[in-house]
């Protein structure tokens, strides 16, 4: 093996391993930022350094690596220029499964033709036994991306879209706002939306402009009773007060029961940016109401 390839291949395997446990953390709802950053630029590396070996024809492996760069290109801009906000959060979880997915793809390519035990069941990749184990990966890496979807703070995007589209447009005929308590409670409510903590069963009111673009937001919350949420960051600076029921919330890389303080209605706090928190709710709803400068979002610490 020359030093070319056995570069390549230690790249390849980093990347592979690394893009893993990316995904596991994706799965666990948890950041894992440094390894996020290493299956990032060993996957980048993996189809760059591709590019150097000799070749005569546009191959298949060179479009895997083209293809896979566009897609990496998409995972680093959604997460570090649009800090997963809104619909880029599942942008990202499904670029960085698709680049895990091709890195993958080559392995068991390399190893049928590497390996004699495989190579002999299948001398021209065309044989069922290759097919059926390309199948197998793919298939593990749909349900794999569907459960990163679903855990990773995933919501209901499109809808949240719509409806703040459509809410923006009322603004704009008519921009001052005058909303008694029963005229909120007649807005629209949507799951876990932009600028939330993710969590099933909070129901997110708009109140005015667009978490998910620049500019001024107010959100109203609805959390159910006895929910906990993880520490996690926002990259906007945000105010918020508490409208009904008791909050519990502090400050902290990691939930400590011990560092939370219970605020009654009519509380004040802030969430500076970048700044970790966590709260829960005790044996009644709570409704909080937070303003903040857009685009928001919503990202998780990563387990200590």
């Amino acid at each position: 093996m020359d030093t070319l390839t056995a570069i390549h291949v230690v790249i390849s395997l980093a990347g592979i391993g690394s893009g893993l446990v990316v995904m596991w953390g994706m799965i666990a709802r948890r950041r894992l930022d440094r390894w996020t950053a290493f299956f990032l630029v060993t996957t980048a590396a993996t189809s760059v350094t591709g590019f150097f070996f000799p070749f005569h024809d546009f191959t298949p492996a060179i479009a895997v690596g083209i293809i896979s760069l566009v897609v990496l290109a998409g995972a680093v801009f959604a997460r570090y220029a649009r800090h997963l906000a809104g619909a880029w959060r599942w942008i990202y979880v499904v670029s960085a499964s698709v680049a895990l997915y091709f890195n993958v793809f080559v392995l068991v390519v390399q190893l049928f033709q590497k390996v004699p035990a495989l190579k002999s069941l299948a001398p021209t990749q065309s044989e069922p036994p290759f097919a059926v184990t390309q199948l197998l990966v793919l298939s593990l890496f749909v349900a794999l991306a569907i459960a990163a979807l679903r855990r990773f703070r995933f919501a209901p995007v499109m809808l949240a879209m719509l409806f703040v589209l459509r809410f923006s447009e009322a603004q704009e005929t008519n921009p001052g706002q005058r909303l008694t308590p029963s005229e909120i409670d007649a807005v629209a409510s949507i799951g876990a939306g932009a600028g939330t903590s993710g969590v099933n069963g909070i129901q997110t009111r708009v109140l005015k402009g667009d978490p998910n673009k620049p500019g001024l937001y107010t959100i109203q919350l609805t959390v159910p009773a006895n929910t906990r949420i993880e520490a996690h960051t926002h990259p906007d600076d945000r105010v918020a007060t508490v409208i009904s029921g008791t909050w519990y919330i502090g400050y902290s890389p990691r939930f400590d029961e011990k560092k939370l303080k219970a605020l009654t209605p009519g509380s004040f706090y802030t969430e500076p940016p970048s700044v970790a928190h966590f709260a829960r709710t005790g044996n009644q709803s709570v409704v909080i109401q937070i303003t903040g400068y857009g685009p928001t979002g919503t990202t998780y610490m990563e387990s200590k």
